[in-house]
């Protein structure tokens, strides 16, 4: 999910958007006057594009995430309208993408997913797969808490498979639940001399885990919601019965919402906790995501997280979007117990790229101690397929 995040964010690099059109009507499907114009205003508008069955967008995608350096790739996305589901066909269509990314630091990748519904929409399935190098600063893993502030420079290369299905009991309800398999081998290779000695290098570790998944989504639209909630709720262990080199366990609880204050304006929510057991690869401890925020950097054995946005719909298709952050990590050790802290901001504008599907596209500006970071964004920031 996170390769088709990363990827879709690209995809407003490729179009320079104006137009003065209203917003949030993803229910109607009139006759489009072209691929890339909208029948209601006439401006650039890539629903029609987007609806047309067999044709792939392709996706230019620009990385700006600090931890990684500036970079770029391209991708291919597939949006497929479900018409067998008029009332959410647009807000929620099955997709699929392929692409792959490289930064100024050596970093690669190359990904692949697909979400799709089945069953008059009782059944979503996700799948993703990828691999590639990642070269990353990590934090914290020493045994004293001055390693909180020193880096330890990684390459890890990987390959990820990931299989999710979700299953609600009746169509019209907004809960879910199902499973969730990852099959990944990373082999982490240290960059330079480390700090402090005893760190992994040039192991090969196999991660083979099965999560339980609950989810509630009543979101109005997928890609820029102005109202419902998502919450998922998510309880991994990986076992080395299943072919682990080690036992660890994992836990997550995400809940996002969305209310509109009036016509032109949503306020959004967004809070994340995350728990690591003892033996959790370092790769994979709890960190603090937020826009503005360096990944990786402030990394812990457990991690809660909180995201607020306002967005004024000033101009008919275009957006302003505010945001401030807070997040607090936690590390446990037996010389030592810490907690950092970290605050964030951001600023950013939205245009409104595909109004059947209710997609706005835009960037943002984040910031918090030290850091200052570009964000190139499709809808909403917290993107969940």
């Amino acid at each position: 999910m996170c390769a088709m995040r990363a990827a879709l964010a690209g995809m407003i690099a490729g179009f320079a958007c104006a137009g003065t059109a209203m917003a949030e009507d993803t229910q109607a499907t009139p006759a489009p006057v072209s691929k890339y114009r909208d029948a209601q205003d006439g401006k650039i508008d890539l629903s029609s594009f987007l609806a047309t069955p067999k044709r792939f967008l392709p996706i230019p995608l620009v990385v700006t995430e600090p931890a990684v350096g500036y970079g770029g790739g391209l991708a291919a996305m597939f949006i497929r309208p479900r018409e067998d589901n008029a009332s959410s066909g647009y807000s929620r269509p099955n997709m699929s993408i392929l692409g792959g990314i490289a930064t100024e630091n050596g970093t690669w990748a190359a990904f692949g997913g697909d979400s799709s519904h089945w069953a008059d929409e009782r059944v979503q399935s996700l799948a993703a797969a990828g691999a590639g190098q990642l070269n990353l600063d990590f934090y914290g893993l020493g045994d004293a808490s001055e390693s909180l502030d020193e880096a330890v420079r990684y390459t890890l290369d990987f390959s990820l498979v990931m299989l999710q299905g979700t299953w609600k009991p009746r169509q019209e309800s907004d809960w879910s639940f199902g499973m969730r398999y990852i099959y990944s081998q990373v082999e982490p290779k240290l960059r330079e001399e480390p700090p402090f000695p005893g760190l992994a290098n040039s192991v090969n570790m196999e991660i083979s885990a099965p999560a339980a998944v609950l989810e509630y989504d009543s979101r109005n639209n997928l890609f820029t919601p102005t109202g419902g909630m998502f919450a998922e709720t998510v309880y991994l262990s990986s076992l080395e019965e299943l072919g682990a080199s080690e036992d660890f366990q994992r836990f997550q609880q995400v809940v996002m919402g969305w209310v509109p204050l009036s016509e032109t304006w949503t306020l959004g929510l967004r809070g994340d906790y995350q728990w690591s057991s003892e033996g959790t690869p370092f790769f994979l401890r709890p960190y603090i995501k937020l826009r503005g925020v360096e990944a990786m950097r402030y990394q812990g054995d457990e991690m809660a997280s909180a995201e607020i946005e306002a967005r004024w719909q000033f101009r008919s298709r275009w957006s302003l979007v505010g945001a401030a952050g807070y997040g607090s990590a936690h590390t446990d050790r037996q010389l030592f117990s810490a907690t950092r802290d970290v605050v964030s901001g951001a600023v950013g504008f939205r245009y409104q790229l595909a109004r059947l599907f209710g997609m706005h596209a835009g960037m943002d500006v984040g910031f918090s101690d030290g850091t200052t970071a570009i964000y190139f964004q499709i809808g909403n920031a917290w993107f969940r397929p």
